[in-house]
Order: structure tokens, then C-alpha cells, then sequence
């Protein structure tokens, strides 16, 4: 088969898994969890989270969540209603943007055999594959930054150009409101024009940042400030750091941990060889882009500072810059020519067999991914079912500790849905939520139902409690099967 059609076809079914893939796809934890956040924007005007009640004030006011992306989740709910498939449209109307951006940059700077390959590259993707339809910021950031990116290449390259330099701030800015995350590519843009001796400019994109940056702050006011935010950092569970390290030490220590992002699984190992094998074989031979390079190279470091957690996704922020190393890399050591009529030959050397060799690799594992990303489906009237049979109608006014994917479609039908995950936090406080203990609290809280799954049965020491010690603290189980129990409290 001609490496034309291989790509091409290559393409065609990627798309039509892709397609296939969005068919009812399985909520992503995310798709709730952030999600609620553009519910209550869409609906009361301010951020709160029912799903984390108890945590941090978050059923109060929320003010640590992902400003421009939660802005635009809210006009997304407020446009076409709340729903699973809204949400997930967010990032994927970011990835059309993304595409169409990328597409003219390699078709203005790359030949025809590189823009092939960096396409076969986004579309086999598995982070693109699977986060490109989950309610998450990553796809909006890349995209923001790797514009911004473009604007700041042409504002150095362009003398006297500062309306780039401008709009490249601008947009760095942006990304940064959209998830803090995207901090680095302020950090990555200013620190470049530094290292190009152009303070001026350095000076200028900073500047242009602040306005577009500062949307990170619309719902801070008098009352619920800086430290109202600190607080709901610092004592949240699922930001707080759980190493032995004091702080200072343990963000030094952090970058020391960033090739856990590039090696976590497979799918990560798969793009890390083939990136570096690329990027080694082709540096001296080919004229790759510095500019590019030294800016994913600030990029990786500034990351690994700012980040959390050494979560593979993160490495969403990168992929646009590897994947033009790698497209030109592969295209100058791997293609020999392209004929009159466009076809691509291969060159037959050791060092082109080990670049395809690397490539399926990561086609294969990628592909694996996708597929597996595409075999769960959500029914979205399966929610609706349980709460009909088993709870009833007229539950406008009742508390139900359940799933976080129980929001798709009933947050409008309960007062207060608490997500299990919830419980699970709030037990890694140090309150245990455990047993007797459990259904104590629950009570204590208001809670009218416990839908509890399979997976937090044992946790949630459900699986020790008889229903005599059930009944003993006022909640009688009304279902139990192999997938979830619920209990009633009576009380």
C-alpha cells in the first residue's frame, strides 16, 4: 500500500470511530464534577458544587474552578439546555478550532508529507481522541496557547510587529483564566522573548496578559477574597499534597518527577519514543524549528513547577509542539521524495525502518486506546429509571448522596445530589465516614437516600452493616443487586 493511502485510510476510520465514539459516550468523572460548575453559572449566576457539599464551603460559593472555561460551559447549558452532550461539545468545538488553526500552520510552513503525518498524529491521538469530548479545559488551553504561540512566532519574526506580540499575550492570558495550567504559556512566551534579547517585547506580552488573566477573578468580591480561595486550595482533598515533604521542598522536588507524565502507560510511552527517537535522529540532520523547541522546552519546565499532579493529561498542553517536531522529523528522515503525481516513497535505510517501526507502535497502542474509549456507552435515561422505581416521583425536595454521573439528567429533580466522591473526601479529612458512622453523618446532613455503587459498598463499610444495624440508625435498604444498593432513611 502507497504511504498516501495507508494515511488516508488511516484517517477515514479514525474519524469514523471518532464519530462513533461520540454516540452516547460514558461521562468522564470530569463531565460532572466541572460540569456542575456550569450548571449552577447557567442557572443562579456563581459557582457552587451540591456534588462536593461539605467540602470547603462548595455549596455555598466556589471560587477555585476553571473561570473562561466554566463562562463558556455556562453559555453552552444556557444556549441548548443542560446535558451530558452539551458539555461535551465545549471541548469539542474547541478541537474544530484547534484543527482549522493547525491545519493552515503546517500547510503554510510544512510540505505536504509532513502535514499528512502531523494529522495522523492529532487524529490517532488517545488524549485527543478521548479528551477532545470530555468536559474538561484541556483542549481549549492547547488551543489558546498554541494560537498564542503562532502570534508571538510571528511577532519576533516581524519587526515592529507588536500587534502580534500583543494578541499573543492576550491569548496567554486567556489560557491561564480557562485553567491555571495554562500559566505556562505566559511563562513560556515571556521567558523566549527574554532569551531572544528582546526585553521590549518581553515587557509588552506580559502586560497584554494581565487584562485577559484577570477574568480568573470576576467572582472575587470583598467577602470571598484571596484568602476565601487560599482556603478552598489548601483544604480541599483533592488538591492537598499527601507526601511527607513540606511544601517548599516538595515543589522543588517536582520536576524531578516529570517523566512520570511522559511514561505513565503504554499510550504515553508510545508518543514519548517516537517524539524522542524523532526529535534525536533529525536534530542534526534537519533544520527544526528552535524557537519552537526552546518554548516546548519552557513549557515542559514550567509545567512541572506550576502542576499539581503528574497526570498524563496534562500533556494535552504539549502536543501540538510535538507533534510538529515530530510530522517535520519524521518527514525529513523517513520520505525520500514525492513524485509528480504525490506519491510518498519511503527511503530505505535503517534509521527510516525504525522511524515507521516507532510510528505503528504508536498507531497501534493509540488505536487500542481509542477503541477502548469507545466501548462503554451511557444510557441517559438510566438515571431517571432508578429515581422513578425506586424513589418515586415529587423529589424536588430530597437529598441524595449518589454517583457523580447521577446529575445526567436529574439534577433538576432533587434538591441536593451529593456525589459519593464527596464522602470519600471528606474521609480523608480524618471524619470517619465508615459503617454506623456513616449513616450517622448521612442523616445528620439531611440525606434522604444513599445510592451507594459497587466500587464504594466496601468502602463505605456497607458491606459489614447488617440490616439490623441499618435499621438501627434509621435507613432501611430498598435495593440491592449487583451493580448498586439504596438505602431510605426513615428518620
Amino acid at each position: 500500500m502507497k504511504l498516501n493511502n495507508f494515511i488516508k485510510y488511516t484517517l477515514i476510520l479514525t474519524t469514523l470511530l471518532f464519530a462513533y465514539s461520540l454516540w452516547q459516550r460514558q461521562p468522564d468523572i470530569d463531565d460532572a464534577w466541572i460540569g456542575e460548575h456550569a450548571y449552577w453559572m447557567a442557572q443562579k449566576g456563581y459557582v457552587k458544587s451540591e456534588l462536593m457539599h461539605g467540602i470547603t464551603n462548595q455549596h455555598i460559593l466556589h471560587i477555585v474552578h476553571h473561570k473562561f472555561f466554566t463562562l463558556l460551559g455556562a453559555s453552552f447549558v444556557s444556549l441548548f439546555g443542560f446535558s451530558l452532550f452539551t458539555l461535551k461539545s465545549v471541548s469539542l468545538f474547541g478541537l474544530i478550532i484547534f484543527l482549522f488553526v493547525f491545519y493552515k500552520y503546517q500547510k503554510r510552513y510544512s510540505g505536504q508529507p509532513a502535514l499528512l503525518i502531523s494529522f495522523l498524529l492529532v487524529a490517532v491521538n488517545a488524549f485527543i481522541f478521548q479528551y477532545s469530548f470530555v468536559y474538561r479545559p484541556e483542549i481549549i488551553v492547547m488551543t489558546l496557547g498554541f494560537i498564542s504561540f503562532i502570534c508571538l512566532e510571528r511577532g519576533i519574526s516581524e519587526s515592529f510587529h507588536y500587534k502580534w506580540i500583543i494578541i499573543s499575550g492576550l491569548l496567554a492570558g486567556l489560557s491561564g483564566a480557562t485553567h491555571l495550567n495554562g500559566l505556562i504559556y505566559i511563562s513560556a512566551g515571556g521567558l523566549l522573548l527574554l532569551i531572544k534579547r528582546k526585553p521590549l517585547q518581553a515587557i509588552i506580552f506580559g502586560l497584554s496578559a494581565i487584562p485577559t488573566f484577570a477574568v480568573y477573578f470576576y467572582d472575587f468580591t470583598r467577602e470571598f477574597n484571596f484568602e476565601y480561595w487560599l482556603y478552598q486550595i489548601k483544604d480541599a482533598p483533592a488538591l492537598h499534597n499527601t507526601g511527607m515533604l513540606p511544601d517548599w521542598l516538595w515543589i522543588m522536588e517536582k520536576p524531578f518527577r516529570e517523566q512520570m507524565r511522559f511514561f505513565h502507560s503504554p499510550k504515553e510511552i508510545s508518543l514519548t519514543l517516537l517524539f524522542l527517537f524523532l526529535l534525536i535522529v533529525a536534530f542534526k540532520k534537519l533544520k527544526l524549528p528552535k524557537d519552537l523547541l526552546i518554548y516546548l522546552a519552557l513549557l515542559i519546565i514550567s509545567l512541572s513547577t506550576l502542576a499539581v499532579h503528574s497526570t498524563s493529561k496534562y500533556l494535552i498542553l504539549y502536543l501540538p509542539f510535538m507533534f510538529i517536531v515530530m510530522s517535520r522529523g519524521f518527514a525529513g528522515v523517513a520520505i525520500e521524495s514525492e513524485t509528480e503525481a504525490g506519491i510518498i516513497r519511503l527511503r530505505k535505510t535503517p534509521v527510516a525502518y525504525w522511524a515507521v517501526g516507532f510510528l505503528f507502535l504508536y498507531i497501534i497502542v493509540q488505536t487500542v486506546w481509542n477503541v477502548k474509549t469507545c466501548s462503554n456507552k451511557f444510557d441517559p435515561d438510566a438515571n431517571r429509571t432508578i429515581s422513578e422505581k425506586f424513589i418515586g416521583s415529587g423529589t424536588e425536595k430530597l437529598n441524595v448522596l449518589a454517583p457523580m454521573n447521577y446529575i445526567f439528567n436529574e439534577i433538576g429533580h432533587f434538591n441536593r445530589i451529593q456525589g459519593d466522591l464527596s464522602y470519600a473526601d471528606i474521609h480523608k479529612t480524618g471524619i470517619p465516614l465508615h459503617g454506623s458512622y456513616l449513616l450517622r453523618y448521612a442523616d445528620s446532613t439531611g440525606l434522604d437516600y444513599l445510592i451507594i455503587t459497587k466500587e464504594y459498598k466496601q468502602n463505605f463499610g456497607m458491606d459489614t452493616l447488617s440490616e439490623a444495624q441499618r435499621k438501627n440508625e434509621g435507613f432501611v435498604t430498598i435495593e440491592n443487586n449487583n451493580k448498586f444498593e439504596i438505602l431510605k432513611n426513615e428518620n
